[in-house]
């Protein structure tokens, strides 16, 4: 019977790991694509979109501390591309570098 009793205290305990995980995820989502938005529309320096993308990676971190690695293959990318579209016309194929 304690078998049992720990086994739903276990279950329990990842069920909400992973509840929080994903509204970790979703607030992350939604941050980038304000980010998104905002470098495509307001921003009106290319410093000023860099900061944007920096800025949201430092919030990433904060969400998912071993995070960085991913958020440099998936989200990086994305914000990049919309820079290069902004202010470079989007000729670039690369996505990893600042420009």
């Amino acid at each position: 019977m304690s078998d049992r009793i720990n086994k739903d205290k276990d279950d329990q305990r990842n069920r909400e790991a992973v509840k929080e995980e994903t509204r970790r995820i979703r607030k992350l989502q939604r941050v980038v694509a304000l980010a998104q938005q905002t470098i495509a529309t307001q921003v009106r320096t290319k410093g000023e979109a860099l900061a944007v993308v920096d800025g949201v990676r430092e919030y990433a971190l904060k969400l998912f501390p071993d995070g960085g690695d991913t958020f440099d293959l998936i989200y990086r990318p994305r914000l990049l591309r919309i820079y290069r579209d902004r202010f470079e016309g989007g000729s670039s194929a690369e996505t990893g570098s600042d420009g």
